[in-house]
């Protein structure tokens, strides 16, 4: 009887941690690099979103539906930091465009303070799980829905003259956009319940900013360039991570 109670136990114990290795939950965080015309900084290009590097962080929730395949949930956030080179750009035509209304003949300098790109993204879609000994190899697609935020761009002009100071600005704009993201993952066992992960993925949308637009004054006369209001957001996600199975 007692032999058969340990046996039934024992058989309980395995069916429970069976069980939970069905589940696990992981977090991240690393380094941030905009792909496409979201890196542009081409001057003529209207589309070019001015991105540069940065830093992003995400959590995971992960369920073995059958054996090697799962549904992972992923929510991420990341920051990106802005070139304001473009901005400049247009802030000169419009100078060119007042310069006789104005009288102005000096050359303009520049100051300019350039916020940061953020976007946050909820994803869901399958993942694999690859075993190469002690070590999982895992991949995933998945699709969802981003929420970005461009980025509020200041510039002050001063001419050599020292007539006719310009402030304008950019400010920022929300948009909304479905999206998708790839990637895999390397993770090394720390125990039986841990994991530590190395990983690598891509996000990308398009995305549409309604009323994006340059504008200022330019020696007391307003002055305003829209902006083109579609933008390709695009970033390769780099870093290291936990994972928990339960």
């Amino acid at each position: 009887m007692l032999r058969t109670s340990g046996l039934f136990f024992l058989f309980i114990v395995c069916s429970f941690s069976s069980y939970s290795q069905k589940n696990a939950f992981s977090f991240g965080g690393g380094y941030s690099l905009p792909i496409g015309k979201f890196a542009s900084k081409a001057l003529d290009d209207p589309k070019a979103g001015m991105a540069g590097s940065g830093y992003f962080g995400q959590v995971n929730y992960e369920r073995k539906l059958f054996p090697g395949v799962g549904l992972r949930l992923s929510a991420n956030h990341n920051v990106n930091s802005t070139n304001p080179g473009p901005v400049i750009q247009k802030a000169d035509e419009l100078v060119n465009m007042y310069r006789m209304l104005l009288g102005e003949e000096g050359q303009y300098s520049w100051i300019s303070d350039a916020q940061e790109w953020k976007q946050s993204s909820l994803m869901i879609g399958p993942a694999l799980y690859i075993p190469i000994g002690p070590l999982t190899l895992e991949a995933h697609a998945q699709a969802g829905r981003l929420f970005i935020t461009s980025p509020k761009v200041s510039l002050q002009g001063t001419s050599t003259s020292g007539n006719n100071p310009i402030d304008a600005v950019m400010m920022p704009v929300k948009a909304q956009s479905w999206g998708f993201a790839g990637g895999m993952s390397l993770r090394i066992p720390l125990g039986s319940v841990v994991q530590f992960k190395l990983f690598a993925e891509a996000i990308a949308t398009e995305a549409t900013f309604k009323d994006i637009a340059l504008r200022g004054t330019v020696g007391g006369i307003e002055a305003s360039h829209l902006i083109d209001e579609k933008r390709a957001v695009g970033v390769i996600n780099t870093g290291a991570g936990f994972v928990f199975r339960f």
